[in-house]
């Protein structure tokens, strides 16, 4: 094989590791909790302030499975997704997604009330 070719040849292969090192893998949790907060009082017009339960599968920014003990944080909510008929004092189930790359995010991307 000529050196133009290895050459070649290992940029591509050099590629195709670092893009898989870098791809982007999506986690879900459903989440349940109580709505302590919602946008504005203090959140961002993109916030809500949850009181959840433990989360046993949550994964921390290096992508190990961690868990998350119960406590109560805020969340972002997904662009578009509709908070109505959501108050404080609500019970919800939330389905969270999480991205590790290219920069740790986490947002409520569906909720529900729940009895």
């Amino acid at each position: 094989m000529s050196r133009i070719a290895l050459y070649v040849f290992s940029l591509v292969a050099l590629c195709l590791v670092a893009s898989t090192a870098f791809a982007d893998t999506a986690y879900h949790y459903t989440v349940k909790g109580v709505i302590k907060g919602l946008p504005g009082n203090g959140l961002a017009a993109n916030e809500i302030l949850v009181k959840h339960e433990a989360i046993p599968g949550y994964r921390d920014d290096s992508g190990a499975i961690v868990g998350m003990m119960a406590m109560t944080m805020p969340f972002y909510v997904a662009e578009g997704l509709s908070l109505g008929g959501i108050k404080e004092g609500d019970t919800v189930e939330m389905k969270v997604e999480q991205h590790l790359r290219p920069k740790f995010t986490e947002e409520v991307t569906s909720i529900t009330k729940v009895p």
